[in-house]
């Protein structure tokens, strides 16, 4: 020992790369033991409105969440709890004009909001700022919005028109936060605005900021029960079924190109002789395969010529369009060309709808007439004339010329005016003709495309013939939501302005919303629309005198023809 100092022994040695090595060795492995940073929690987007007396809140869903954790207090405190397995809470009994704040989190799932600060108030409900509809599923109609404030309670309003008075239904209120909703086609209306009418829906998104317990549904603003509606004008389709199913693409045409004798005392350029070029420029420029056509009758061309008994020599007017169109590009043929013996045989009787088809896609298998007070019997009014149609069993030709699928169709003209009784049981009528026709011996039935100026709108009129047929399965070609024109009626009176004839107006007017129609192209036992067409024939602001054929547009569908169904 020398001044105090001690010499360590080898063995106590300090070896300062072994300490180093040591240390950062355990660094490592302390490292490696160390649990892993917590995730910061997800962002959860809320929405919080002050109504009267009350907070509502609503979030979007959190996936994995088992329920949410609302907190909420006074000034900037989130000291009270509600919790919930829903995606919206009301927080009643609050003081107006005070400031409050409030917090949601998810449960079972790291995820919450921001603190949101809010003031109840008593006042009118602001402005919601804009509103979208879509379709979500069989007969369903998903609304979302933004906008909107000092309310306690809001709703989806839905309607056939854009107040949405007609056929009206509504969601039930809900928290005034919420900012979708689902609204669902009662039952008692799926004949008339559900998935496979083809009529749209009104929606309108209402506020209250009422304490009533339940306040009724009102059309139009209110200040005394501080009540306010977005404007008219958002609308959809209701959603409808998927299709499903093997079937052959078929493009089908209805169109009234009025009578002979309904135009003869028009401006001679919408006369007949002047118009049947147009009509069947028309017809070639969209080139259906299968169209029907109505008003065009058994009128004879010059009407003081007499046919002797057991010969035909008048020219009527569907012959006309049958000889114009047998020399067009695309040669279509009627289904039938006997009308005018059919007449002298059913004395009282005038055909009026007919079926051209395309002799390259399609063939005729069988056809005949449809005469409504035949299939009426005592319930035809014995002063009506009976205005007959056509049916036919057609088979569609594949690229070699070889008959695929079968299928029925049938034109007609349901009655006009105020025969509302009438046309119902014509359309009843028929629907049931044709469910014969098209049923076969191993007790299949063959798909039906009915068509027809229909006289009425089914959206709003309950003895439409339209409602009938879907009362017996039929669905609307319009039913889809590639679908254009519909701002148009199918009938052009109140379509435009100008013209030296109300039926032929020469500028464009566009309706502000979705509007009526009268022509229809209905299916049954076949598979859904596919893509429907309202074809005005326009040229910039104007008709297009070169197609403007008739005071109605041809509505154009393309469908899917399956097999024969049981």
């Amino acid at each position: 020992m020398l001044g105090g100092f001690m010499r360590p022994s080898s063995s106590r040695r300090f070896r300062l790369p072994l300490l180093l090595g040591a240390l950062a060795a355990s660094g490592l492995a302390a490292a490696a033991a160390a649990p892993a940073a917590i995730a910061a929690p997800a962002p959860l987007a809320i929405t919080v409105i002050g109504g009267d007396a009350q907070l509502s809140a609503a979030w979007s869903a959190v996936p994995g969440a088992t329920g949410y954790v609302v907190q909420w207090g006074e000034g900037s405190r989130t000291n009270r709890t509600l919790r919930t397995t829903g995606l919206s809470v009301r927080i009643p009994k609050v003081t107006n004009r005070r400031t409050y704040s409030v917090r949601v989190s998810a449960l079972g799932v790291a995820a919450s909001s921001a603190r949101r600060s809010v003031r109840p108030v008593p006042y009118v409900p602001t402005s919601i700022t804009s509103v979208r509809a879509v379709p979500d599923g069989p007969d369903r109609i998903r609304v979302t919005w933004s906008g909107g404030g000092q309310a306690r309670s809001v709703k989806v309003l839905a309607g056939a028109d854009s107040i949405t008075e007609a056929h009206h239904f509504s969601t039930g209120w809900l928290p005034a936060a919420v900012r979708s909703a689902v609204v669902t086609v009662p039952r008692s209306l799926r004949g008339v605005l559900g998935g496979g009418t083809g009529n749209v829906v009104f929606v309108k998104v209402a506020q209250t900021n009422s304490r009533a317990a339940n306040p009724k549904d009102a059309y139009a603003f209110s200040l005394r029960d501080k009540y306010r509606l977005t404007p008219s004008g958002t609308w959809s389709l209701a959603g409808m079924a998927a299709a499903g199913g093997d079937t052959t693409r078929l493009s089908v045409a209805t169109w009234n190109v009025q009578s002979i004798t309904a135009s003869a005392g028009y401006a001679v350029q919408n006369r007949w002789a002047a118009r049947l070029p147009k009509v069947v420029a028309n017809i070639e420029a969209h080139a259906p395969a299968l169209i029907g056509l109505q008003e065009l009758t058994t009128a004879r061309v010059e009407p003081d010529c007499l046919n002797p008994r057991g010969q035909y020599l008048c020219v009527e007017q569907y012959q006309t369009l049958e000889t114009a169109l047998a020399s067009a590009p695309t040669p279509y043929r009627d289904a039938r060309s006997d009308a005018n013996a059919w007449v002298y045989a059913n004395p009282g009787s005038y055909v009026d709808s007919h079926l051209f088809y395309d002799p390259a896609r399609l063939t005729v298998q069988d056809s005949g007439y449809v005469s409504p007070r035949d299939l009426l019997g005592s319930a035809w009014p014995s002063s009506m004339p009976n205005e007959a149609g056509m049916w036919a069993r057609f088979g569609i030709l594949d690229g070699t010329g070889a008959v695929g699928r079968g299928f029925l169709a049938v034109s007609i003209h349901l009655p006009a005016g105020d025969e509302g009784a009438v046309r119902r049981a014509e359309a009843a009528a028929i629907a049931r003709f044709m469910d014969g026709k098209a049923r076969q011996a191993d007790g299949t039935s063959l798909p039906i495309v009915f068509v027809g100026d229909f006289n009425d709108n089914g959206a709003r009129e309950a003895d439409a013939g339209s409602l009938r047929l879907l009362a017996t399965g039929y669905l609307d070609a319009a039913a889809t939501a590639d679908r254009t024109g519909l701002n148009f009626s199918t009938a052009n009176q109140s379509n435009g302005a100008g013209g030296v004839d109300a039926d032929y107006p020469a500028f464009l007017t566009p309706h502000k919303y979705p509007t009526s129609r009268i022509d229809y192209i209905m299916l049954k036992n076949s598979p859904h629309p596919i893509s429907y067409r309202n074809l005005v024939p326009t040229a910039g602001d104007r008709f297009d005198g070169a197609l403007q054929g008739s005071d109605h547009n041809m509505q154009l569908a393309e469908v899917g023809i399956g097999d024969p169904v049981r």
